[in-house]
């Protein structure tokens, strides 16, 4: 039979508006005073039977009158209902079962999206009785589509009304397997929404009642099953895959499988569920070339790697476009936690050296990414293999050397500290090793470096400026004021004294910073000596903001230990911390520490530290400095 809204609008090409009176009845489900309105229409129209105008203004009512949207009144009735006024209403004019409004939508589509059972049970009942002899349909008008080609099965999956689903499948059991424009599917919006009751009323209870037509599309090529392993269902999942096998194995359009989605997840549950009921899904790659193990490796998903682990002993053959494995791919996203499991195993030994297309490692990878604590955990795995040669002859040495492109070779920057850490561990054991790298910086590249010289200058020279004014300001207002004579009060106590050589040192060493900061910023200078200016002024600076903190501590431990001596006490103790913490080298120096035992053992690391004793020694000396020379000058009578 004729789709309905395909045939010609039963309202007719001149649609009427709907009366007043009739909309709000319709509403409200007044029935009363919808009989009364269709009374006085058929007194009315009986009066002038051969004048529908006269008729009009003698106060007829037409059933055919629509709203702005195309609705009729058993629309309105099927939407709010009001199941006598439908029942009423179709007695009256029974082609409004199959009218449409402006949405393609008849009142089936109403009832059905309300979720009023009782009405849609009445509706599917009149298509194929009186309906079907008044010529407005049979059964195949239940299969009426809206504008996005929804049938009323997908309106009741869609907002979750089980007992109208079961009720239209009993009716026609061909709608589960239309899709609408998007190629969707009742069965994968069921799915989606999670409901094991919706699935339940679309495959049925058991095998023997489930139809045998289907359909399990969704958008963009994906499968019922695709959602299920997206939204982590492992219920619907585990009935899908009783019901049709196959569906675990079916890729979308970028040729991704459930097992792809389930990996993206990190659902190690959804994983092992795909991989016991066939361990080939792992071996299914994408468009890209991506096996499900690097689409987890991607999102570093520890526990999902180890159930493919488990499943798939060659994980190891398991290579993208690129020839990469997922050790490759994980370093590329930096995913610490799984680059560090998969160091753990020694099943897994040959990822570890594992060469792409490139020839380049995982090392290789993570030297170029400069990704400081990934270098460490793979540089300290004795397994790996630092001196292997990629396509264009480098090591992951050589790589870090080109990697530094700076005349700052500081070595707490993530790739000068690569590239020490590699230095070491290859054989090279002194901290002085980074000097005799050499420079990477071309002669077109000075105006480069010029300009990263200005900007360096510039933000240290801001600091410098800041600690001057305060301590310049700190110097005239002493803690605890001045006596008569002008003398200060607190003039006699250690405190006092340690307070101004701590502003005084302060003070001097960030104005001599600043004169510094001005040469390492100025072109005219040569850049070696922009260089070693900006650095001595940055070491200059960092011991003048130790020196400000002591000054905080000592100036509030003088106006609080007459009140309160242990709250000064705490002052001190908490301004200490920072000599603790402000020196960002501490990290850097554990991890390269531990990186070297793991490679070298404890012998390695005692022989680092004894060949590197003056260097370590004059460090620790730095970063006292500041505190020795104010106790020192402080014990000065």
């Amino acid at each position: 039979m004729e789709n309905p809204q395909t045939r010609a609008d039963p309202i007719g090409p001149i649609r009427i508006t709907i009366n007043p009176e009739l909309l709000i009845a319709a509403t409200r489900g007044d029935k009363s005073l919808v009989e009364n309105l269709l009374a006085r229409t058929e007194i009315a129209i009986s009066a002038s039977p051969d004048d529908a105008l006269s008729a009009q203004d003698t106060g007829a009512i037409s059933l055919l009158g629509v709203t702005i949207g195309g609705n009729t009144a058993l629309h309105i009735a099927a939407t709010h209902g009001h199941l006598e006024l439908a029942q009423l209403i179709f007695k009256k004019e029974m082609s409004l079962l199959v009218a449409c409004n402006v949405m393609l939508e008849t009142p089936l589509h109403c009832a059905v999206r309300a979720g009023h059972g009782k009405i849609v049970s009445f509706f599917v009942a009149s298509f194929t009785s009186e309906g079907e002899d008044a010529g407005v349909g049979d059964r195949t008008a239940i299969r009426a589509r809206n504008r996005h080609e929804e049938t009323a099965l997908h309106l009741a999956v869609q907002n979750g009304h089980v007992d109208v689903a079961k009720e239209l499948m009993s009716a026609d059991p061909k709608l589960v397997s239309m899709v609408d424009e998007q190629g969707t599917s009742p069965l994968y919006l069921a799915v989606m929404a999670g409901s094991v009751a919706l699935l339940r009323a679309i495959l049925g209870s058991s095998s023997s009642t489930t139809p045998t037509t289907v359909s399990y599309a969704g958008p963009d090529g994906r499968t019922a099953m695709h959602a299920a392993a997206l939204f982590g269902n492992l219920e619907i999942a585990d009935k899908l895959l009783k019901w049709k096998q196959i569906l675990a194995k079916i890729a979308d359009k970028l040729g991704s499988t459930p097992l792809h989605y389930a990996a993206s997840t990190g659902n190690d549950k959804m994983v092992k569920l795909l991989l016991d009921h066939d361990t080939c899904l792992a071996y299914i790659s994408d468009l890209d070339g991506l096996f499900p193990v690097h689409i987890a490796a991607r999102w570093g998903v520890v526990a999902v790697i180890n159930v493919f682990i488990e499943k798939c002993p060659n994980l190891d053959e398991l290579l993208n476009n690129e020839g990469r494995n997922l050790l490759h791919i994980a370093v590329e996203h930096e995913k610490i936690e799984l680059v560090k499991n998969v160091c753990r195993k020694s099943e897994l030994v040959k990822l570890m050296n594992g060469e792409d297309y490139e020839w380049n490692t995982p090392l290789h990878l993570a030297v170029r990414k400069g990704d400081e604590k990934t270098v460490s955990l793979l540089v300290g795995n004795k397994r790996v293999c630092l001196n292997i040669m990629n396509k264009d002859g480098l090591t992951p040495l050589d790589l870090s050397t080109k990697n530094i492109e700076t005349s700052f070779k500081y070595w707490q920057d993530p790739r000068s500290w690569i590239c020490l850490c590699l230095l070491i561990c290859t054989g090279t054991s002194t901290l002085c090793a980074l000097n005799f790298i050499p420079n990477k910086t071309e002669k077109d590249k000075s105006k480069e470096e010029s300009d990263k010289h200005i900007n360096v200058s510039q933000s240290l020279a801001i600091t410098a400026i800041l600690i001057a004014t305060v301590t310049f300001a700190s110097a005239f207002a002493l803690p605890g004021g001045y006596r008569d004579d002008g003398t200060p009060t607190l003039k006699r106590r250690y405190a006092f004294r340690a307070f101004v050589i701590a502003d005084t040192l302060a003070f001097i060493l960030s104005i001599i910073a600043t004169c510094w900061i001005t040469l390492g910023g100025t072109l005219v200078v040569q850049p070696s000596i922009r260089v070693h200016n900006i650095l001595s002024s940055t070491r200059l600076v960092t011991f003048a903001a130790k020196c400000v903190v002591a000054a905080f501590a000592l100036g509030l431990y003088l106006v609080l230990a007459p009140v309160s001596n242990s709250t000064g006490i705490v002052v001190c103790v908490a301004a200490s911390t920072y000599f603790l913490f402000d020196n960002p080298s501490n990290p850097h120096l554990y991890r390269l520490g531990m990186t070297i035992k793991n490679r070298r053992g404890w012998t390695g690391l005692c022989k680092f530290v004894r060949s590197n004793a003056i260097i370590i020694i004059r460090n620790v000396l730095y970063e006292a400095f500041a505190c020795i020379v104010i106790f020192l000058l402080a014990l000065v009578k």
